[in-house]
C-alpha cells in the first residue's frame, strides 16, 4: 500500500520535477554563457589596452579603438542571441510540459 502511494506521489510530482530540472539546466547554460562573456570581455579589454598603449599616433589609436569596439559589439551580440535562443528553447519545452500536464489531468470520458 505504501509503495502504491509512493508511486502515485512520484507520478503526480513528475511534471514539477521535470520543470525544476529544465529550469536548473537553463540557468546553468545561461551562467556558462555569462561566464564566457565576462572572460572574453576581460581578455579583449586587456589586449586592447596593451595594443593601445603601443600606438604612436592618434589615427592608429582610433583604428585600434574601432577594432576593439567592433569586437566588443560582436561578442555581446552573439552572447545575447545565444542566451535568447536558450530561453526560447526552455520556454517551448515548458509549454510542452504544461500541455502534457493538462492532457494528463483532463478527465477522460
Amino acid at each position: 500500500m505504501f509503495e502504491q502511494m509512493n508511486e502515485q506521489f512520484k507520478t503526480a510530482m513528475k511534471p514539477m520535477t521535470d520543470l525544476a530540472t529544465l529550469n536548473m539546466s537553463t540557468m546553468q547554460e545561461l551562467a556558462e554563457k555569462q561566464n564566457t562573456l565576462y572572460s572574453s570581455l576581460l581578455s579583449e579589454g586587456m589586449a586592447y589596452f596593451e595594443k593601445a598603449s603601443q600606438q604612436k599616433d592618434v589615427m592608429a589609436l582610433a583604428e585600434t579603438q574601432k577594432a576593439y569596439m567592433e569586437t566588443l559589439q560582436e561578442t555581446v551580440s552573439e552572447t545575447a542571441k545565444s542566451s535568447y535562443a536558450i530561453l526560447t528553447d526552455a520556454g517551448q519545452k515548458a509549454t510542452e510540459m504544461f500541455k502534457d500536464m493538462t492532457v494528463d489531468f483532463t478527465p477522460k470520458k
